[in-house]
């Protein structure tokens, strides 16, 4: 979906004009298809935009999509790659044991500087609060925790 850019306003307001009667409807439809126009977009993506949640914000293009797909499998595989490791150093069984969620959150907050960025750092200072108290976590916090662990492990 195009970008409206500084157009969007401008195109917005005169899509309300819309509702206006007679020749004021005309002059906004003759003024919106120019503003359209300028800003590279057809009813097609207007449509889109407003079959949406009206924020192009979360709305990526193929191009973005395949990049972060990319990213989002070397990092997978990195990590696939550093759990064997792990496992073949802890006895070369296949088997790897990791210590109970507290210890794995307290070992990697007592490193925060190894984590790679500020959603790691602040995943883990929560779970250090909230293993203390003795809550269990998700599935998927335990899964991060013991992915987060791992990666400073190694």
């Amino acid at each position: 979906m195009p970008d409206l850019g500084p157009n969007k306003k401008r195109i917005a307001q005169l899509f309300r004009c819309l509702s206006s009667s007679g020749g004021e409807r005309r002059n906004a439809f003759a003024a919106l298809e120019r503003e359209m126009q300028k800003a590279g977009v057809d009813w097609t993506d207007i449509g889109n935009v407003i079959a949406g949640d009206g924020n192009d914000a979360g709305n990526y293009t193929e191009t973005e999509m395949q990049e972060f797909a990319l990213a989002a499998r070397a990092e997978g595989v990195e990590v696939g790659i550093k759990l064997g490791m792990a496992r073949a150093s802890n006895g070369g069984n296949g088997q790897l044991t990791l210590p109970k969620p507290s210890e794995m959150a307290q070992y990697c907050h007592d490193r925060l500087h190894r984590l790679k960025d500020d959603k790691q750092r602040d995943f883990v200072s929560d779970m250090c609060v909230v293993t203390q108290r003795r809550t269990s976590l998700s599935k998927g916090q335990l899964a991060w925790l013991a992915s987060i662990y791992i990666q400073t492990k190694t």
